[in-house]
Order: structure tokens, then sequence, then C-alpha cells
């Protein structure tokens, strides 16, 4: 953290209270074999409630898609899970580039969709961030800032991971995963990193303003042979009100019985924080990135859930409203169609309790 100058505070805020609680309901396990329209269901990197469906973006580079499905629940079960149609992100005639799909969520009124791609840093394949509608795909403009050069911009695999439509319907926040190469050194066991999350409105398909945002050491996993694979990053974004949001962190170590994943779910308010869109680099830099509270470690609900797992967890959404009149938080795992050993695709239901207004 010696890169780092915060205004007022020599780490990053965190509050003394959370405004919101996570309560766990219910596993289902997508079956590993299944298959929709001919295209196998997995690498389930987002998931978007709207209009009473569900859908689930693929991670497969070699034919981006993403599903729509049925989750039907019933009081606090999920009592069914129907994988419907297969959807193309790419219409090959118009758009050729590498991509990497990542999170994907609607346009509030439309059947519009906005998707981003990590690309590919290693070979120079830049990320992006799509519009798609009727009349075709659209770009959004990216900021000098992530442009790929040797000391500069994103890293490989850790650029646009999460995706949220903002309060305001007029724009979307968009998370990397990981910390540009002119913000400092990359999340270790010892230490932290800051990572940018930035706001681009519908009209004008550009960055309007952007906050930086304190990612989480690696988890040490003790049990880890010396030169295991490590990574952590920001996985997913969901914007809860104006000034408030939920962040999903997850920290993997290869090597371990229970898979290496560790998945912390954080509230994040952004009220006081600096704009960072102008800075082109965070490091020795004045500023106030968003506040935080620990919400929920998955390791503490593991014993509850049926697989006893905790998988390679990347999306989330807010999906219906339950019988008891609370909100639903729904999540779902990548399984990375198990080419890296066997993994599971997992959803997740959580019942939202919010707290009382303060007086």
């Amino acid at each position: 953290m010696r890169s780092y100058v915060f205004l007022a505070m020599l780490a990053p805020a965190f509050a003394h209270s959370a405004d919101m609680q996570l309560k766990y309901l219910d596993e289902v396990i997508v079956p590993a074999d299944l298959q929709v329209d001919g295209d196998k269901v997995g690498g389930l990197s987002s998931i978007e409630y709207t209009n009473g469906k569900y859908l689930l973006i693929a991670d497969d580079s070699k034919k981006p898609r993403y599903f729509q499905a049925n989750i039907n629940i019933n009081g606090k079960k999920i009592e069914q899970v129907q994988f419907e149609k297969s959807l193309p992100l790419v219409d090959k005639k118009t758009y050729s580039a590498v991509v990497d799909p990542e999170s994907l969520r609607v346009v509030p009124g439309s059947n519009d969709i906005i998707w981003t791609s990590e690309g590919s840093i290693k070979y120079k394949h830049a990320p992006a961030i799509f519009m798609q509608t009727r009349q075709g795909q659209v770009n959004f403009e990216l900021p000098t800032m992530f442009d790929i050069t040797k000391n500069s911009g994103p890293r490989h695999n850790a650029v646009f991971e999460g995706l949220t439509v903002a309060h305001s319907g007029q724009g979307i926040w968009v998370s990397a995963e990981g910390a540009l190469k002119q913000d400092g050194e990359e999340s270790t066991i010892e230490q932290g990193s800051m990572v940018r999350i930035s706001y681009f409105d519908f009209a004008s398909k550009k960055m309007q303003k952007q906050f930086a945002y304190y990612l989480e050491p690696m988890v040490n996993r003790p049990e880890a042979k010396p030169d295991a694979f490590r990574t952590t990053g920001l996985v997913e974004i969901l914007q809860v009100n104006e000034h408030q949001f939920l962040t999903m962190e997850r920290s993997y170590t290869s090597g371990i019985a229970d898979g290496g994943n560790d998945v912390s779910i954080y509230l994040v308010d952004i009220k006081g924080t600096t704009d960072t869109s102008r800075m082109t680099s965070l490091k020795n830099q004045t500023l106030r990135p968003a506040s935080k509270t620990l919400l929920l470690d998955m390791a503490t609900i593991k014993h509850q859930l049926n697989s006893k797992h905790i998988d390679n967890l990347e999306g989330m959404t807010f999906g219906p409203v339950l019988d008891n009149g609370k909100r639903s938080l729904l999540m779902v795992s990548d399984d990375n169609f198990n080419v890296h050993g066997k993994q599971l695709s997992q959803i997740l239901l959580f019942e939202v309790e919010t707290a009382q207004p303060r007086r």
C-alpha cells in the first residue's frame, strides 16, 4: 500500500455497520452435460433477472453466447431451473475480433443488452463493452487508460469482469478485475491493490466518471504448494441504490482439495469518493476510494450448501420478491466447462435483509 496516498486515511474506509444482510436459502447444480439448442451449458459468468426470466452469459470465446433460463422459486427454495434458449452474442458477418465474454445486463425498458469482453491482452486483443440491439452492435468508446501498452493499460485476464446498470437507468458501471499496470502491482497475499470502476452513459457511449476501489489481498491458503497458481479479482458488481453497490471478490489458489475458491461479498458506498477518470495513474495520488463493509464470507455458509462446496462464483443479480416480501439475490458460478478439472455450475439463492432506516 506504499504507492497510495489516501485522503484523511491510511487505509480504505470500512463502514462500522452494514445496511444489508444476506441469508442463504438454497442451491441448485446445473448438470455438466446439459445442452440447449445444441450448445453446452457452462462457463456461466454472469446472471441477469429481467421480465421474469434470467439471462446467463457463457464465457466461451469460440462461440460467444448467452442463455435464457427460467428459475422457479417457490417459498425459499429453487423448485426448478430450465434453460430455454441459447442466443448468439456476436454476428460473425459484422464482427470478427477475439472476445472473452464476462458479464451481461439488459438496458432498462428495452430488449437491448450490454455485455463486456476481456479480449486477450496477451495477444493484443483489446477489451470491449458492447450494446447489442435489433439494429446491430455498438461499441462503447474506451479512454486511453485502457489501451494495451508495455507499461500501462490492463493486465491479461484482469479487465472488464463486472457490469451493472446504473441506478439512474441512464448508463452502466463497469469494473476492472484487477489493477491497471500504471496503477500499481497486483494484489498478493501481503497487500491489496487499487482497481477502477467506471461509469459510461448510454447517450455518448463514453466514460463520464470513475472511482477507485480497494481489492483485498489474496486469501492465504497455507496448505498450497509453494509454486501454486494464485490470483484474485473483483469479479462482479451490482448497484443497490444511488450510492451503494454489492461487489463480489474471488480469490483462487490451485491444487487445493476444496477447489481453492474463496469468495466474499461487500457492501460498497461511493459517497465522497474521488473522481479518478482524469488520473493517468493512481500511484502517489491523494484520493478517497469507496468505503466497503464485508457482508458475507462464503466460507461461513459452505456447510449449509448441499454440495458443501464454493466454486468459481462470478455473477449475481437481484431476483424477484420472495413470498415474505423480501428481495432475493442469486449467484452463479463459472465451471470453465470443466477443462481444468471437475467444477460445478452453481446457482445460489439468498434472501436480502435490509436495515430499518436510521432516525
